[in-house]
């Protein structure tokens, strides 16, 4: 009999990625709208900080170091890695500028309008690009493995499924877009939306 009980460990490592951007782009659109209000902003500058570094850190760890090797993605991850490291700089940069800060100055916004130029660009390079090549060029079962190693280092939370059905429609756009549509995805994220409310 099949093992009908489904969890976070058969999520792939593109599903996970798809899951982190959706925040960074929320903080991203209005980190770059000149008309939203600073206090905005500041409220959101160190919770979109922390999930960048977060989000960068596990990327570098749990996919671009086991895939770089590869000939086919070789190139494309080593531009992400130089787009990694340059955003990561940039973080750390205005962290410590920020740490004391009670309000949003003029050069730490243009700062973080900035940062966020340059992740949306690479979040559009990585998911028009570099994921559809990575699901080309990598087997269901490899994807799944880097998904259990991404999980592990990224500690993924309840939370960060809180609003689920939005992102499930996301996703589907998303895969839809790039003709790789998991049949398998959707229950495995009922699944496990449905393990963590137990």
């Amino acid at each position: 009999m099949k093992n009908e009980s489904v969890g976070i460990q058969d999520i792939n490592v593109i599903d996970l990625i798809l899951i982190d951007h959706r925040y960074i782009k929320e903080c991203v659109e209005v980190m770059i709208d000149e008309k939203a209000d600073k206090r905005q902003k500041m409220s959101l500058a160190k919770g979109f900080l922390e999930a960048v570094h977060i989000h960068s850190q596990t990327e570098k760890k749990a996919i671009y170091a086991p895939l770089v090797s590869n000939e086919e993605l070789h190139f494309n991850i080593l531009e992400a890695e130089i787009e990694h490291g340059i955003i990561d700089q940039k973080i750390r940069s205005i962290k410590a500028k920020m740490a004391r800060a009670r309000v949003l100055r003029d050069e730490h916004e243009a700062e973080l309008k900035v940062l966020a130029e340059l992740i949306k660009k690479h979040i559009i390079e990585e998911e028009s690009e570099i994921l559809p090549k990575i699901m080309e060029a990598v087997d269901d079962a490899t994807l799944t493995e880097l998904g259990i190693h991404y999980m592990k280092l990224r500690k993924f939370s309840p939370r960060d499924l809180q609003d689920y059905p939005q992102l499930q429609d996301e996703l589907i756009e998303w895969k839809d877009s790039i003709q790789k549509v998991s049949s398998e995805f959707l229950t495995k994220m009922d699944k496990f939306v449905e393990n963590l409310q137990h």
